[in-house]
């Protein structure tokens, strides 16, 4: 029932709030299987053929004027996505990886691993990264992010836990790449999963953007430069299927609701 009712909301739009595509992009995905990679290099062509240029959160953020600007960026934490640097340099894109902290696997215990892609519902390549491999990624000249320590939904636990998920997450973050992570996506992504003292938690402590999933809010010329709308992009789509779900502007929408229009 609930598949079908996205589906009616996402064609719906489709219908009636479908737009040319706005000069500011940011898509992002999650796990990047092998059987991804000639997709997701099709993606980075596809918009770098149309004159966008890859921005890193913050110039993305800030950004002002009409320049083509494309926002990629990852959530969770997938050893595959390691695999998929050279396509990313062959495309030269810059990325962003929003980590969560506490599975990496040359430290996390195999049981907090399995535990860990239960919770976030994947059953493919269920290998985490190590310290090295997200090391490595930065030094590909990606951006690092945190994700929380546990990818907890943070509107549902004890102020009291804050600090354990998202500042001593960050420490982490930044011990292993050697460099300042000012950068954060919440779990899940949707208005109902944050809030606005968990937005002031996270300004008072050192992050200069926030990543949501909400989708449909690119359509505007107002920016917020402590927050990045971005649109989840789904493999199981065709390019074109994908496209069509960023020209949704259903902005209306997620001012009611809080909610993606495109699942």
């Amino acid at each position: 029932m609930k598949a079908q009712v996205l589906d009616l909301l996402r064609h719906s739009h489709l219908l009636f709030a479908k737009r040319d595509l706005p000069c500011r992009l940011a898509i992002y995905f999650h796990a990047l299987e092998k059987s991804h990679l000639p997709a997701f290099a099709d993606a980075l062509s596809y918009f770098k053929d149309l004159g966008y240029r890859f921005a890193d959160p913050q110039s993305y953020a800030q950004s002002v004027g009409y320049e083509k600007l494309l926002f990629v960026s990852f959530d969770d934490n997938f050893k595959n996505w390691h695999q998929g640097l050279d396509v990313m340099s062959e495309c030269g894109a810059r990325c962003t990886f929003y980590v969560n902290s506490a599975y990496f696997r040359d430290v996390a215990s195999h049981a907090a691993i399995s535990n860990y892609f239960d919770r976030i519902n994947y059953i493919g390549d269920r290998q985490t990264l190590s310290k090295t491999e997200l090391w490595e990624i930065a030094d590909r000249g990606h951006t690092i992010g945190c994700h929380t320590h546990s990818h907890p939904i943070l509107s549902q636990i004890p102020k009291a836990d804050w600090h354990d998920e998202i500042v001593a997450s960050k420490k982490i973050l930044e011990d292993a790449v050697g460099q300042a992570v000012n950068d954060f996506s919440f779990p899940f992504g949707m208005r109902r999963h944050f809030s606005s003292a968990l937005r002031f938690y996270c300004a008072t402590n050192g992050f200069r953007t926030i990543a949501t999933g909400i989708s449909g809010q690119q359509h505007t010329d107002h920016i917020d430069p402590l927050q990045i709308h971005r649109t989840g992009w789904k493999f199981e789509l065709s390019l074109e299927d994908n496209i069509a779900n960023l020209q949704i502007d259903s902005r209306l929408y997620a001012a009611l609701s809080g909610r993606s229009a495109v699942g």
